[in-house]
């Protein structure tokens, strides 16, 4: 964000995931990442919060971006509620822009920080040419037409709710530039569209819930909602869960 001209001194530490989303997920308990540069494919290793740092941001913009963390907070915590919890809360109003700028700062911070992996081999951390992440953290309105965050699953899946985030790099054709990221939220799964997409390329686009609206999760007799909003005036689909059982590990 340097190109912004108004950085000020000194370089922080940024959380890589923010450290409040971190605290909900683990609840207490360990924390296990994958997929950084020093595990092999398919290992974990748990973490405690302050092992997953870098210094990628100015203490300016570091404060700047901060409502950022404080709606994943709220969301995480929130989502993780409605899959555990028989009684429901109040239904819970986010901003749907700031999830996804929330998901974009932290996709930048591993690139930045040299944490894009698959099996101790560095991935590219080049951003496409056509994607601003600077223009598109500051101003929510300047993502282009098609790109932003999409609900990725098949109506009727079953999901377990595993308490972890997943974060996978999407590049484009060339296999060298990032275009997006594949994400898994306590098993619901979403694709974030940075770059605008190829719709004629794409047909899964077709299937794929753009910016949803509303995440209805029903518990028994209770019904949790999170309300997603946008700011346009375009029709967004609600993503509808129910309990199944409970999984015996």
């Amino acid at each position: 964000m340097r190109t912004l001209g108004n950085c000020e001194a000194p370089i922080s530490r940024e959380h890589i995931i923010t450290e409040s989303v971190i605290e909900i997920l683990s609840s207490g308990g360990e924390f296990t990442v994958g997929g950084l540069p020093w595990l092999r494919s398919g290992e974990t290793k748990a973490l405690a919060p302050g092992n997953l740092t870098a210094k990628c941001l100015c203490k300016g913009h570091n404060s700047a971006i901060h409502p950022l963390d404080d709606c994943a907070k709220l969301f995480f915590s929130a989502l993780k509620h409605s899959l555990e919890k028989a009684n429901a809360e109040h239904p819970l109003l986010v901003s749907g822009h700031d999830l996804e700028r929330w998901l974009l700062k932290t996709l930048k911070a591993m690139a930045a920080s040299g944490n894009l992996a698959s099996g101790r081999v560095k991935l590219p951390d080049l951003f496409q040419g056509d994607v601003d992440v600077v223009r598109m953290i500051e101003n929510p309105l300047s993502w282009a037409t098609a790109t932003g965050l999409y609900f990725v699953m098949p109506s009727g899946s079953r999901f377990i709710n595993n308490t972890r985030i997943q974060i996978q790099p999407w590049y484009g054709e060339s296999r060298q530039e990032l275009v997006g990221l594949w994400t898994n939220f306590l098993g619901l799964e979403f694709v974030l569209m940075i770059a605008a997409p190829n719709v004629a390329r794409s047909p899964a686009l077709g299937h794929w819930l753009h910016r949803p609206g509303r995440i209805k999760v029903r518990t028994g007799g209770s019904v949790h909602l999170i309300e997603l909003s946008w700011a346009d005036l375009r029709k967004h689909p609600s993503i509808n869960a129910s309990f199944d059982r409970s999984v015996v590990r």
